[in-house]
């Protein structure tokens, strides 16, 4: 049997199973990482195109081949309906916008706490101008995909680049991360909603 000493934030590979032992009184988190199955992510892919109202073309076939028997379906005609089906998939703005916001979506709860009174974007402002920091909530998914930041299932618009690469990089944001971005209204607005959605806060 192989033996280890861990220290802080020590990961096991995943290969690794393992029997641990604390020397003294501790915490400690076992945490699993589980990508998406095909049947999960066809699941998400067909609700997004139902909540669309995408994929409203019927499969046509004008020239209609003869064939042995009434009731065989031609594999050619197969073929046609599986491009027909895939043609949804292969657009790749609809993909792209789909697989964001499945991917960032929670699968468990969060534990949002909305301020109470919500707070006004020149609140915001103010805060962060005074050297006020926010807070990522815990287990928020913020990611880039190509250069658009979706969060918890939302694509943000924004064109301040950086700002919303800061969102994305950085638990922790002080004014500076935003630059001239701050002194936007739209981009106050959003981020007084992302505030007030829980998503982010301010640290004490």
């Amino acid at each position: 049997m192989k033996r280890w000493s861990l220290a802080i934030f020590s990961i096991f590979r995943r290969d690794s199973p393992h029997e641990g032992y604390s020397l003294e009184n501790s915490l400690n988190y076992s945490v699993g990482y589980r990508a998406p199955n095909a049947r999960e992510l066809f699941s998400g892919f067909a609700d997004y195109v139902l909540q669309r109202e995408l994929g409203s073309q019927r499969y046509a076939d004008p020239d209609v081949p003869s064939r042995d028997h009434p009731a065989d379906i031609l594999p050619t005609e197969l073929d046609r309906l599986r491009e027909m089906m895939l043609g949804l998939i292969n657009q790749p703005e609809h993909f792209k916008q789909w697989f964001g916001e499945f991917i960032t979506q929670s699968r468990h709860e969060l534990d949002v706490a909305p301020p109470e009174p919500p707070y006004q974007p020149d609140e915001i402002y103010d805060a962060l101008q005074q050297g006020d920091t926010l807070e990522r909530l815990g287990g928020l998914r913020v990611l880039r995909i190509d250069g658009e930041v979706f969060v918890n299932g939302e694509k943000i618009n924004s064109p301040h680049r950086p700002a919303l690469d800061a969102l994305a990089t950085h638990l922790t944001l002080r004014a500076d991360h935003f630059g001239d971005a701050l002194e936007d209204p739209s981009f106050l607005a959003m981020l007084a909603a992302l505030v007030n959605s829980g998503y982010w806060f301010f640290g004490d």
